[in-house]
């Protein structure tokens, strides 16, 4: 009994309808309303569940017994995913009416890690438009690269701090099914908790943004508002993502100078505008300007990309004609170039309702009655009822923090004149891996 992983879960099952998921770029939860008669015990919050092996083993074999290899391939496949899903979201975003004004910042790593542990789950239908949303490849894939991108992210390096934590909390009354447990343990290294949504609902969703405080350096302190997890929650899926590097060349503070920033019509406001002149990899096309910075360690970088024209369609076709080819495009091209660089320091924090967006994008099944996940032996009904995520980035003369992913900077030897670039107007940004070119982190700044 004691090496059993489904110990803490084995308590007389509800018979009752599960109605809601919540996801975050951090956390996904679910819950649902319940007519049926409860047990209302009080009890511990939490207990945790051992992982199966302190490190994933992306080529492992699975529980029927056949090995699930991780290859170059088969992590091209899920990087291409991750991008792809990134682009749509980012579209999708800029394509709401109330989202004109505002700052856009998000993390796609983080929302598809979050959702591949849910999909492992989906059946039938809701499956397959959970893929087509998230552009996942087959199971088979999928699972074994997450986990050789999670070792790879989770690497200790002396230059700059990458961190991402999968969890998975559950209702302490039902009985999960095993071979969704040891998918989530075995590839996604997801620590699985026991936990008392039914008897106390508040002291759980506080144990878990504590773990996520902890896990995003306090950045992300309470990610789940108040009421957000209810007695009838029965699962929390978690993945949160930290980031903190130093820029390569960082700027220098006695440079940094109070100077116009000019929104989408041309109204100006007052912000801490940084400067330095120095050769970076650059591109340019009639349209737009992009400079790649790369962060200490050469192994992560920000890509800011500058409308050249200061206007709001400007920025509307570039979020419109954004692709995942244009993208190399951009970095195919990238030459050194000195540069003469006015980058505005900022700070973001996005939070978003993501359940009409990912609906829209084409997995409304995953939000109605009959949404098809097989999380419990005992077989709950479950379905999506909203989705949350947050993501804070702060960009300064040092380099940059962000709760989910990374940046970086680069000194290049190239042209004998400076070419300015300067930030003052609208701009989008790409936080990514360069080994993989893996984007962690996609945003827009309207307002610093």
């Amino acid at each position: 009994m004691q090496n059993d992983p489904l110990r803490y879960f084995k308590y007389p099952a509800h018979n009752r309808i599960i109605s809601a998921l919540a996801i975050t770029s951090l956390v996904l939860g679910v819950s649902g309303c319940d007519n049926t008669i409860r047990n209302n015990r009080a009890g511990a919050v939490t207990d945790t569940i051992p992982h199966n092996q302190s490190t994933i083993n992306p080529q492992a074999p699975p529980i029927e017994g056949k090995a699930l290899i991780s290859t170059p391939e088969g992590i091209a496949e899920v990087i291409t995913a991750n991008n792809q899903f990134a682009i749509d979201m980012y579209q999708q975003i800029n394509g709401q009416p109330e989202q004109a004004d505002d700052n856009v910042f998000f993390s796609p790593y983080s929302l598809s890690t979050a959702m591949a542990m849910l999909y492992a789950a989906a059946e039938e239908e809701t499956k397959a438009q959970i893929q087509k949303t998230f552009h996942y490849p087959v199971p088979t894939i999928l699972n074994p690269n997450s986990a050789a991108l999670y070792n790879q992210f989770n690497k200790l390096n002396p230059d700059y701090k990458l961190v991402t934590v999968n969890d998975l909390w559950m209702q302490q009354g039902l009985t999960p099914t095993k071979s969704y447990i040891d998918t989530v343990q075995r590839y996604y290294s997801g620590q699985v908790t026991a936990v008392d949504f039914e008897g106390s609902p508040d002291p759980a969703r506080q144990m878990i943004n504590k773990r996520i405080a902890e896990k995003t350096n306090q950045l992300i302190p309470a990610l789940l508002p108040k009421g957000s997890i209810k007695s009838d929650t029965a699962v929390v899926l978690t993945n949160a993502i930290y980031f903190k590097g130093d820029w390569t060349l960082p700027f220098t503070a006695e440079r940094t100078s109070t100077q116009p920033f000019y929104n989408a019509i041309g109204r100006a406001s007052s912000v801490q505008m940084m400067r330095q002149q120095s050769y970076f990899d650059y591109y340019e096309d009639k349209h737009i300007q992009v400079v790649q910075l790369p962060y200490k360690g050469d192994d992560l970088s920000m890509l800011v990309v500058l409308p050249k024209l200061n206007h709001k369609l400007a920025m509307q076709q570039l979020a419109k004609s954004l692709s995942a080819t244009k993208i190399k495009q951009w970095r195919a091209g990238l030459v050194r170039q000195e540069v003469s660089l006015h980058l505005p320091k900022f700070k973001l924090d996005a939070r978003y309702q993501m359940k009409t967006l990912l609906a829209d994008m084409g997995m409304p099944r995953a939000f109605n009655n009959g949404a098809e996940f097989n999380l419990y032996a005992d077989g709950p009904p479950i379905k999506l009822d909203e989705v949350y995520h947050q993501a804070v980035v702060t960009v300064d003369e040092k380099g940059t923090e962000a709760a989910a992913a990374a940046g970086a900077v680069g000194m290049y030897v190239g042209m004998s004149y400076p070419i300015e670039f300067k930030a003052d107007h609208p701009f989008m940004f790409i936080i990514k891996d360069n080994k993989t070119d893996a984007i962690l982190f996609l945003g827009q700044v309207n307002k610093p």
